[in-house]
């Protein structure tokens, strides 16, 4: 198999592996916070071999420490209001708002960087809002909370991808997730008495068919695909690479309707709302490289 199509193979299986999160999510019986706490330790402890195998712990410094500790933060939040939304409202309204981290991420990337945001992706940024009100006025009540939560998980991803690429000079990508997943569960580990003071009634262990699914999630979901990512990273270029990563929500969507049978609880313009978002979603990296300047800034 040549380099590329095993690149191919790789970035799409990471994708259909993502795809996943939102179901298991919604299957996993523990409040938002708790299941994030877990994800964050089981992934931290599993990716630890593979940290000492390549010789990366010795090279953590104090400042990768602080920057990648900090950024951690946000990812956490960004876990919380990503399974928030799916216990608020469901996988396929979570997914969907996970589709526009990376139109935010070009609003976040101009300022974090300080320079003017750029006119496609403004015009990308309006053109997504039609769907997105298509799909708040059409949804349940009781989902509309969720669908919030959900954009501000969007939100909060973008931050941290911005973030994560202004830094990521600095150090290796798998010391990076490292530092960032033992943040998550450090920052999450200070928050729980307070959380568990208030509702002492909510859920912290798993059961046995939870242990089942974070397992899942951690391995299957997270260390799995991150790592085949990575691998199709040297030989796709990063156009290919954010129209595959596009189709995540194609795929949790869909097995969320195959699995969960979630369809049975959105009318026809919830997908109306989903093909208006995606179709522009989809166009935002195609018009990026259609304008891109010939010495490869984007103009």
């Amino acid at each position: 198999m040549k380099p590329v199509t095993r690149s191919y193979l790789f970035v799409h299986t990471a994708v259909f592996l993502f795809g996943f999160t939102g179901i298991l999510g919604h299957v996993i019986d523990l409040p938002a916070v708790t299941l994030v706490w877990w994800r964050a330790l089981l992934t931290w402890i599993l990716m630890l071999p593979l940290m000492v195998q390549q010789g990366l712990v010795r090279e953590i410094t104090k400042r990768n420490l602080k920057v990648f500790g900090s950024i951690g933060v946000v990812v956490a939040l960004h876990w919380i209001c990503f399974y928030g939304s799916i216990k608020l409202a469901n996988s396929s309204v979570a997914m969907i708002c996970l589709s526009t981290i990376s139109v935010m991420t070009a609003f976040f990337e101009a300022w974090f960087n300080k320079r003017p945001v750029m006119w496609k992706d403004a015009l990308i940024g309006i053109a997504i809002i039609p769907g997105i009100l298509l799909i708040n006025g059409t949804i349940s009540g009781d989902f509309r909370l969720g669908f919030l939560v959900g954009m501000l998980a969007a939100a909060l991803s973008a931050v941290f991808a911005s973030l994560n690429k202004k830094h990521i000079k600095t150090s290796e990508s798998l010391t990076i997730t490292w530092i960032e997943m033992f943040s998550v569960w450090l920052f999450i580990s200070l928050l729980l008495p307070g959380i568990y003071s208030w509702s002492p009634d909510a859920k912290f262990w798993p059961d046995a068919s939870d242990w089942f699914y974070l397992i899942i999630l951690s391995v299957l979901c997270t260390v799995v695909p991150y790592a085949l990512a990575l691998k199709s990273m040297k030989n796709l270029s990063a156009f290919s690479a954010m129209l595959a990563f596009n189709m995540e929500t194609i795929y949790g969507i869909l097995l969320s309707i195959l699995i969960l049978q979630e369809h049975r609880q959105m009318n026809g313009w919830f997908y109306v709302g989903v093909f208006l978002i995606l179709s522009t979603v989809f166009l935002h990296p195609i018009i990026s490289r259609k304008y891109q300047s010939p010495a490869g800034s984007v103009s």
